[in-house]
């Protein structure tokens, strides 16, 4: 059995595991990608911190990992007829496909200050996420449909 296989099973019979399982199932949209954001800033973390340690410089499996989850968030993005929605989902687009390049480019020298970098951008990127995710809770927010349905609908979230 591989390591990946052991680690899997691990996972699996973790009983945070099934917490993490449930709350996926439960969450809205926008909280599922500040989920995704939170664990971003958590891989991107742990990027940095092995790279400044020497350890698997250049491409490794965490590196992969925050690409994959970048590619995720990116990939989140839809388009819209709006125009105003347009816009703010082409500069998200950008934003997002600036920091996979920004990755790409930290994994030639394994340069950790990048990976900062990208983690600061995530950080605010999580603060907003986060005021979304609380307006959805807000008793406030059923009554101004109009203040959430731009975020809503450029991101494939229903609020």
């Amino acid at each position: 059995m591989s390591s990946h296989d052991q680690l899997t099973m691990f996972r699996r019979s973790d009983p945070g595991h099934k917490y993490l399982e449930s709350t996926v199932r439960s969450a809205t949209p926008a909280r599922l990608r500040l989920m995704l954001i939170e664990r971003s800033i958590d891989v991107a973390g742990n990027l940095s911190a092995n790279w400044r340690q020497g350890k698997a410089l250049g491409e490794n499996e965490w590196s992969l990992w925050l690409l994959d989850l970048l590619t995720e968030l990116l990939n989140g993005v839809a388009s819209s007829r709006v125009e105003s929605e347009r816009q703010v989902c082409q500069t998200v687009s950008d934003l997002y496909v600036f920091l996979i390049q920004h990755l790409i480019a930290a994994e030639a020298a394994s340069r950790a200050d990048a990976i900062d970098e990208i983690r600061l951008v995530l950080n605010i990127e999580a603060q907003t996420w986060a005021l979304v995710c609380a307006n959805e809770r807000s008793p406030l927010s059923s009554k101004a449909p109009a203040a959430n349905s731009a975020t809503s609908s450029a991101f494939n979230i229903q609020v």
